[in-house]
């Protein structure tokens, strides 16, 4: 029994020794990457750092911190921050935010308030720590811009993690329930009532390396995106879509993206209310559609593709533009 309590104490002291080097391995380490990023020329400021969590985590909470860009104008700020990570498996990590944020952008501020926020990141335990899984998950999630503007969800839950059957790709999913958006705008379109219900989205993105902790040296880039479903419901506004984009040799996307979008009434009040055309075009837009809606089959029902190529953008019959970039 002598022996057994003796193992037992030489145990706990060196579990207690590792605890003690680990954090203040975590808390140096933080204090660096806050001097590396002010070095870079950000904004990169807290109030404290401090570890706890012993004997079974590494609880990492920075209090008041704030990060800006100066060259864009865009920054965040927050009461306190935490990373918290079990000590035998450090690469699962748990970040959580609190219930107030602030977002800061050129000429704006938006107050970003929740119930609870919190992102998960694991990596794989091997050499090249490559990226397992990243989780977003907001719950009662309210943005209010001092401009005016608001704009809500019931719940977001945003998923990343390896494709098994490309190591370059990544699967992403997204799933949004009960979005709000600003009430001026949704008084624009009644009929469609004051919430999406639901926002669906999973897709493949291929990137031109892996995620892994050569990141900052191989600097994966985005070389094609395959969207498997997207899923959209406003009031009787259904949409879906799937599609390919693939980065072009000039850098430009080049793809398809077809569109189905079932009760589409709406869209033309849907266009003027963005502002992306004048509102005596509103019956002219409707026009138009109705004669594409019934060339399809189904006056009901609209059929559209997004076509990327040389470098422009197509709706269907309309041009939107340049093509996105994917450099």
């Amino acid at each position: 029994m002598r022996v057994l309590l003796w193992i037992a104490g030489v145990l706990a002291v060196l579990w207690g020794g590792y605890w003690f080097v680990g954090s203040t391995a975590v808390e140096r380490g933080t204090a660096q990457w806050f001097e590396d990023q002010a070095a870079l020329g950000l904004t990169a400021e807290r109030e404290d750092i401090s570890v706890s969590g012993f004997p079974s985590r590494f609880d990492l909470t920075v209090t008041k911190p704030h990060f800006a860009d100066p060259a864009t104008g865009w920054g965040w700020r927050a009461p306190f921050a935490q990373v918290l990570s079990m000590t035998w498996k450090p690469w699962h990590v748990i970040a959580a935010l609190p219930n107030d944020q602030l977002i800061e952008g050129p000429g704006e501020a938006i107050a970003l308030t929740s119930s609870r926020m919190m992102a998960s990141l694991r990596l794989s335990p091997t050499t090249d720590l490559p990226l397992q899984e990243v989780v977003i998950e907001g719950h009662d999630v309210l943005a209010k811009s001092d401009l005016g503007w608001t704009v809500g969800t019931k719940s977001l839950v945003l998923a990343l993690g390896p494709d098994a059957a490309d190591p370059l790709a990544q699967r992403l999913g997204l799933r949004i329930t009960d979005l709000t958006p600003n009430p001026a705008f949704a008084a624009l379109v009644p009929d469609l009532g004051d919430r999406i219900s639901t926002v669906q989205l999973d897709a493949t993105l291929t990137l031109s390396a892996a995620l892994d902790r050569h990141m900052a040296e191989t600097q994966p880039r985005l070389t094609a995106v395959t969207l498997t479903n997207l899923r959209a419901e406003w009031g009787a506004l259904k949409l879906t879509a799937k599609g390919q984009v693939d980065r072009g040799p000039d850098g430009f996307a080049v793809g398809q993206i077809d569109f189905r979008v079932e009760n589409w009434r709406n869209i033309p009040a849907l266009i003027v209310a963005l502002g992306l055309v004048r509102p005596e075009m509103g019956a002219t837009i409707t026009r138009g559609v109705e004669t594409l809606a019934r060339a399809g089959g189904n006056p009901d029902v609209l059929d559209l593709p997004l076509i990327f190529a040389d470098g422009r953008m197509v709706l269907g019959p309309l041009p939107l533009g340049a093509a996105p970039r994917m450099d």
